[in-house]
C-alpha cells in the first residue's frame, strides 16, 4: 500500500491511528500493539499477501535467535562460543534470505556468461521492504549479543520489525529505541499535539512527492528512457531531474514516516535532513539516509576496519571502500548500484586523506563540488544499465551541441511551462528553505495552521486524482 494513495490517506491511516488510539484507552496497552501489529500485517500484505509468510518466518527466526543469544549464559567460555554460533547462524540465514530474493538472478546470469549450457533462472520479485527488515534484524541480534538490549517477547519483535510507517522503507530502527514506546508514552508534551504535529508533517511529505517528486520524475523518466543525442544543457536538465526527485522523493516519504509514528505516539528516527547544503561528501552522508549511513559506520566499516588489525589511514581507505560497495550493492543487483557505491567510496576516502592533511576548501567550492559529485553519481543510481549511464554521463561533457533543446521538447510528456513551475519552487526549497522538520518543531496547532494544513491536503489529493500514484524510489530496494 503506497503512503501516497487514497486507500492509505482516507481508509487504513484513519482506521490504524484512531484504532490503536481506542484500544489504547479502553483495552489495555497490550491489546492496543496487538491491534497495531494487525493493522501494520494487513498494511503490508495489501500488495501481495504471500510475502507475510516470508516476513512473519523471517520474524520468527530472529525472534527465536535473539532469545537464544540473550538468555545463555556468559560465565563460560563454552557458552560465550555458543552465543557467538548463534549470531552467526543468525547473521548468516538474514543474509541468505535476502541474496536469494534479491541476488540470485544477478549472480547467476554471471555464471551463465562462463557456462555453454547457461542456467535456468528463478523468476522472483523480491518482496517489500526485505532489505529493510532484514537489516532492522541483524541490528538486533547484534545489538542483544552485545548486551546493548533485552531480548524482546514475540509481540514486541514482530511489531518492531513490521510497524507500518517504516516496514517497506525504511528508516532502519534499532529495538531499543523503539519498543519501550510500544509500553510506555516517552514523548514530551500531550499525544493530541503531537498527533496534529503528524498530520502537518504528513501533508509536507506528501506534497513533496506527489507535487515535486513526481514533477522532476516526468522530466527525469522521459530523458532517461530516450535513447536519442541530447544536448550538454539537456543532460545536465535530465540528470539534475532525477537528482531532485530523489530528494524530494526520500524526503517525503521520510517525512510521512515520521508523522504516521507520531499520530500513533511513535517516535522514529529522522533519516533526512538537507542533503543538498551539504559542503562535503562525509557530511553529505551525515544527512542522507541517515540510518543507513549508521548502519553503514557501526555494522560495516568499523568491523571491516578492526579485522584489518591497526587502524591507519591505508586501513580505513580500504574499509571505506569495501563498505561502501556493498552498501552500493545493496540498493540493488546491478552494477550501477555498485559502481554508485564505489565512487562514494572513492569520494569518503579522499575526504578522509584530506582532513588528515587539514587541507581546507572554501564554503562555496566544498558545496558545489559535493553537489556535482552526488549528481553525476546518481546518473548510475539512475540508469538501467552501464552502457547507458556513460552514454549520459558523456552527454554531459561539453560538445559540440551546447545548447540545443529539441530532446528535451521532444520527450516532456506534458507542456513545459506548467511543468516547470513546481521543478522552480522545489530547487528553491531544496537549497534556502526551512527542512520540514525544523517547520514541524515550531507547529502549534491553532486555527490557522489547521486551515493551512487542510488546503495543502486538498492541493495533494487534486495532483493525486489528477495522474497515476508513483511508487516511492526506495520501495524498489
Amino acid at each position: 500500500m503506497l503512503f501516497n494513495s487514497f486507500p492509505f490517506l482516507l481508509l487504513f491511516l484513519p482506521i490504524a491511528v484512531v484504532g490503536y488510539a481506542l484500544a489504547r484507552q479502553y483495552l489495555g496497552q497490550r491489546s492496543a500493539q496487538a491491534f497495531l501489529l494487525l493493522s501494520s500485517l494487513f498494511f503490508y500484505a495489501y500488495a501481495k499477501p504471500s510475502y507475510v509468510l516470508i516476513l512473519a518466518t523471517s520474524i520468527l527466526f530472529n525472534w527465536a535467535i535473539g532469545l537464544w543469544i540473550g538468555t545463555a549464559k556468559t560465565n563460560k567460555s563454552e557458552d560465550e562460543l555458543r552465543r557467538k554460533i548463534y549470531l552467526w547462524i543468525g547473521i548468516a540465514a538474514n543474509l541468505a534470505l535476502l541474496c536469494s530474493f534479491k541476488y540470485a538472478n544477478f549472480f547467476l546470469q554471471h555464471l551463465a556468461l562462463i557456462n555453454t549450457h547457461g542456467f535456468a533462472l528463478p523468476n522472483w520479485d523480491f518482496p517489500l521492504g526485505i532489505s529493510f527488515y532484514t537489516l532492522t534484524q541483524v541490528m538486533y541480534l547484534v545489538d542483544t549479543y552485545q548486551g546493548l538490549n533485552q531480548p524482546n517477547s514475540l509481540l514486541d519483535h514482530a511489531t518492531l520489525v513490521s510497524l507500518f510507517p517504516y516496514v517497506s522503507s525504511g528508516p532502519l530502527v534499532r529495538s531499543r529505541a523503539i519498543v519501550p514506546q510500544f509500553k510506555k508514552f516517552t514523548l514530551s508534551g500531550a499525544r493530541l499535539d503531537l498527533a496534529c504535529r503528524g498530520v502537518y508533517l504528513l501533508a509536507l511529505g506528501l506534497a513533496k512527492k506527489v507535487v515535486l517528486a513526481d514533477s522532476f520524475a516526468r522530466i527525469a523518466d522521459a530523458g532517461f528512457s530516450s535513447a536519442q543525442n541530447m544536448s550538454t544543457v539537456e543532460a545536465w536538465i535530465f540528470s539534475l531531474s532525477f537528482t531532485f526527485q530523489l530528494y524530494f522523493d526520500f524526503s517525503g516519504y521520510s517525512d510521512m514516516a515520521v508523522a504516521c509514528a507520531w499520530m500513533l505516539g511513535i517516535d522514529i528516527p529522522q533519516n533526512f535532513n538537507a542533503p543538498y547544503i551539504s559542503k562535503s561528501i562525509s557530511e553529505f552522508w551525515k544527512r542522507w539516509h541517515i540510518s543507513l549511513s549508521n548502519f553503514i559506520t557501526d555494522y560495516l566499516y568499523t568491523p571491516i576496519l578492526r579485522s584489518l588489525g591497526k587502524a591507519t589511514i591505508t586501513t580505513s581507505v580500504i574499509a571505506v571502500l569495501i563498505a561502501m560497495a556493498i552498501a552500493g550493492l545493496w540498493h540493488g543487483p546491478a552494477w550501477t548500484f555498485v559502481i554508485f557505491g564505489t565512487l562514494h567510496g572513492c569520494a569518503l576516502a579522499i575526504n578522509q586523506v584530506w582532513r588528515r592533511r587539514k587541507m581546507r576548501l572554501p564554503a562555496w567550492l566544498g558545496w558545489l563540488l559535493t553537489f556535482v559529485f552526488v549528481d553525476v553519481s546518481f546518473v548510475f543510481f539512475r540508469s538501467p544499465n552501464v552502457p547507458l549511464a556513460l552514454h549520459m554521463l558523456n552527454s554531459m561533457l561539453p560538445g559540440r551541441d551546447l545548447f540545443d533543446t529539441a530532446a528535451l521538447t521532444g520527450v516532456i510528456p506534458m507542456n513545459v511551462h506548467l511543468l516547470l513551475k513546481p521543478v522552480a519552487v522545489g530547487v528553491v526549497l531544496a537549497f534556502f528553505f526551512k527542512t520540514s522538520q525544523q517547520l514541524a518543531e515550531k507547529f502549534r496547532p491553532t486555527h490557522i495552521t489547521a486551515l493551512a494544513t487542510a488546503a495543502l491536503l486538498l492541493v495533494c489529493l487534486f495532483f493525486m486524482n489528477s495522474t497515476v500514484a508513483k511508487e516511492f524510489v526506495y520501495f524498489a530496494f
